[in-house]
């Protein structure tokens, strides 16, 4: 990886997936909705094209992310391990309760290296602006 300023956004319908990578951190960002078969397409296709990079770990924000089905929690999985056959270490930071949950029911969660939000250490450009308090 060279230490170009890089950012992607794929955008689907219901769901956009933000890709960048600056110096030697690459990551993704999810938002909206992983719930239909292009969903899950999308995701594992965005998750390759930032493993052709070859990093050696990368950052997935997902706080951002409001449904998950089983085909996206399966996309989820796959990612994971082709991540691991290409040697590199994926982290999935900020997955919101509620998801997490479902990916706990399905016994999936055991399967997946889940991080809080604060841990996310990959471009911080990909992350949803965070707006300051009004002082009114």
């Amino acid at each position: 990886m060279n230490d170009a300023f890089f950012l992607l956004i794929l955008p689907t319908r219901t769901l956009t997936i933000h890709l960048g990578t600056y110096r030697q951190c690459a990551g993704l960002s999810l938002r909206g909705s992983c719930a239909s078969a292009a969903d899950a397409a999308h995701l594992l296709q965005t998750v390759h094209q930032l493993l052709e990079r070859h990093p050696s770990q990368a950052w997935i924000d997902t706080q951002q992310l409001h449904s998950l089905s089983q085909l996206g929690q399966q996309a989820m999985l796959r990612a994971t391990t082709a991540s691991q056959q290409a040697g590199t270490q994926l982290h999935w930071c900020g997955l919101p309760a509620a998801l997490r949950h479902e990916l706990h029911t399905s016994g999936l969660e055991a399967q997946l290296p889940l991080h809080p939000a604060a841990s996310y250490e990959g471009p911080r450009f990909l992350l949803p602006t965070q707006r300051a308090p009004s002082r009114d």
